[in-house]
């Protein structure tokens, strides 16, 4: 498995991961729109042949903060550790361009990917009502990246 900064030709094999496993509906588009605002925060995992495993989009935000919008790994490989060091490469990049915060937003009922990004350094800081287009509701999360507890080891 290589675990890498996302490119090109990735977006394809991207988009058809987060539309298989996100229940929000995305264009084609934003798979380019978040490569081009910031390259180094499009991170992937794929196998020995090229398919895409794990995929995360973050963005620049003001503040030393960063944004993961999109995060999505394939049914069949959730539970492996793969995500871990999917988030673990993004919080490396994120640090090596001097940003101390990352967050995100996770539907409330989500509570496997709750869980995960406790387990990974993030704490709830906000309740976001009605958030998501369906009319369900989140959780913003934030992780300190000052704090070298936030890294998990990895598998």
């Amino acid at each position: 498995m290589e675990i890498r900064i996302m490119r090109s030709e990735d977006e394809p094999k991207a988009y058809s991961l987060i539309s298989e496993s996100l229940d929000e509906y995305f264009a084609p588009q934003v798979i380019t729109f978040f490569r081009m605002q910031w390259p180094a925060g499009q991170i992937v995992a794929c196998d020995l042949f090229g398919n895409i495993l794990c995929y995360l989009a973050g963005t620049k935000l003001p503040n030393g903060r960063v944004s993961i919008h999109l995060f999505a790994t394939s049914a069949g490989n959730r539970g492996k550790g793969i995500g871990t060091m999917v988030l673990n490469r993004f919080k490396q990049a994120a640090l090596m361009e001097g940003f101390t915060s990352i967050q995100l937003e996770v539907k409330e009922h989500n509570t496997r990917a709750m869980e995960f990004y406790k387990r990974n350094g993030f704490v709830p800081v906000e309740f976001l009502e009605s958030f998501y287009n369906d009319g369900s509701s989140g959780v913003r999360m934030v992780c300190d990246l000052n704090d070298r507890r936030s890294f998990s080891a990895q598998t």
